[in-house]
């Protein structure tokens, strides 16, 4: 109980001020319900994931606000709890090209190798010229030590987008590092 005393403090303290109880002992607003989590976020990230990728009310996050939700998770190279978000989001937008392909840069970024071999296959199988997909599985073709499939994909980048799109210039520079 000592433990949990400073908790329910704080918590109250973060409490909207007419939630707070008046001079005569009522509350103008109903008592807010404060669910703890069980275990750390930390250790379990998917606790922190429902927060970034939903809002306080029940309706559903809709595609593209769960996309940026997550990619604020990779771009702050919070990878793991990405992927967690990430795997979420597949099962609530399944057969998504950005999903996958976001898996995909997440897995890789884990060192999950094999897993983001899967995920970029599955994007480009649902869109073959998606240009991050191709850039992204590239790279991880260099991870693997498979020169000629990364030059290949800078090949198809080129064809769709030219030398002067993001993707192939970032998959180029990536190939003249790794010779």
């Amino acid at each position: 109980m000592k433990r949990l005393l400073p908790v329910v403090l704080v918590l109250v303290s973060l409490l909207p001020f007419s939630a707070v109880a008046d001079d005569q002992g009522s509350s103008s607003a109903p008592s807010p319900v404060v669910t703890l989590p069980a275990t750390n976020p930390k250790a379990n990230p998917s606790s922190s994931v429902s927060k970034s990728i939903s809002s306080s009310t029940n309706t559903s996050p809709t595609l593209a606000t769960t996309l940026a939700s997550i990619r604020k998770l990779v771009e702050s190279k919070s990878y793991a709890v990405a992927l967690v978000a990430l795997k979420k989001a597949n099962k609530d937008f399944p057969n998504n090209t950005d999903i996958n392909n976001l898996l995909g840069f997440a897995s890789r970024n884990l060192k999950q190798y094999s897993a983001s071999d899967r995920y970029y296959a599955k994007a480009l199988q649902l869109n073959p010229n998606h240009l991050g997909a191709l850039e992204y599985q590239g790279e991880l073709f260099l991870k693997l030590k498979k020169l000629d499939f990364a030059k290949a994909n800078l090949a198809k980048l080129k064809k769709l987008c030219g030398t002067s799109c993001e993707e192939f210039q970032d998959l180029q520079k990536a190939i003249l590092s790794y010779t």
